[in-house]
């Protein structure tokens, strides 16, 4: 009897890399930036585009400058909205990526690196973009205090801010500190998968975030460790940092998506509109 043939699933090659600093955090995006797209969720990217297009058209809002563009995914749709978008990012790859989009969406984008803490562009906008819980990755007093000076100097008066965090009361009232984040298999037959490992410091003023993520393209495995810390912001310590810096919520959601109050023990987000004095 002729033996079965052994799989070949052992022959695959598998790289592992850990670390626990804000350098690894940057090398992850270096490493998944041409990915990021394939499994982000479109279904958020719709409801995101819809959202801020509602806000924009009821303001008047017609030049946006985003300040953690990423991929300028959400971005680009928006310019084919009619919005001229400006975007910039602290990731070089992810950069690479969004001008590349925006170069085979025949769509001329000022997209480039740039940090949110230090951004001067010369010029002022009707809205600045800061989501994706890019804000919460600054834990310093120092760098809160200098992201908001950025983001009035980038905005006309009474311009207008959206800024999106993570909301952290939903995450202490019930924990969620171990799950599948994300298990998905890209067009290109890439299979991602990313587990979340997180905790809170005692006093809750910090949240731990830890990822395990694993991209399978072909036979090859990577496998990647990343930590960073995340500012916990509740709605009224943010409500006061944004009146103290010189703006003016006008309205609060629970979501990027129309219609999304906010409730804090069940919202996923803590979206702020503002308005600069």
């Amino acid at each position: 009897m002729k033996e079965r043939r052994k799989s070949s699933a052992w022959s695959s090659r598998v790289r592992f890399s850990g670390a626990s600093s804000g350098v690894a955090h940057r090398q992850w995006y270096r490493a998944f930036a041409d990915l990021y797209d394939a499994w982000a969720n479109p279904a958020w990217t719709a409801r995101t585009v819809e959202f801020l297009d509602r806000q924009f058209r009821r303001r008047g809002v017609r030049q946006v400058v985003d300040v953690a563009c990423g991929t300028f995914a959400i971005d680009l749709r928006l310019a084919k909205r009619g919005y001229e978008v400006v975007g910039r990012d602290l990731s070089p790859e992810m950069v690479r990526v969004g001008q590349r989009a925006a170069r085979q969406a025949g769509i001329p984008a000022d997209v480039a690196v740039g940090d949110m803490r230090t951004l001067r562009l010369g010029r002022a906008f009707d809205a600045v973009l800061c989501i994706g819980t890019a804000f919460n990755y600054l834990t310093e007093p120092r760098d809160v205090r200098r992201a908001f000076r950025t983001f009035r100097s980038l905005l006309r008066p009474g311009g207008l801010l959206v800024l999106d965090l993570t909301n952290f009361d939903a995450w202490i009232h019930d924990p969620m500190n171990a799950r599948t984040e994300v298990d998905r298999r890209t067009p290109s037959g890439a299979r991602i998968a990313i587990f979340g490992f997180n905790e809170q410091t005692p006093a809750k003023t910090l949240h731990i975030a830890r990822f395990l993520t694993v991209v399978q393209v072909g036979r090859r495995i990577d496998v990647r460790f990343d930590e960073a810390p995340l500012k916990v912001w509740s709605k009224e310590a943010l409500s006061r940092a944004l009146r103290v810096q010189g703006f003016r919520p006008v309205a609060w959601f629970g979501d990027l998506a129309v219609g999304a109050a906010y409730r804090r023990a069940r919202s996923p987000r803590l979206v702020v509109v503002a308005t600069r004095e």
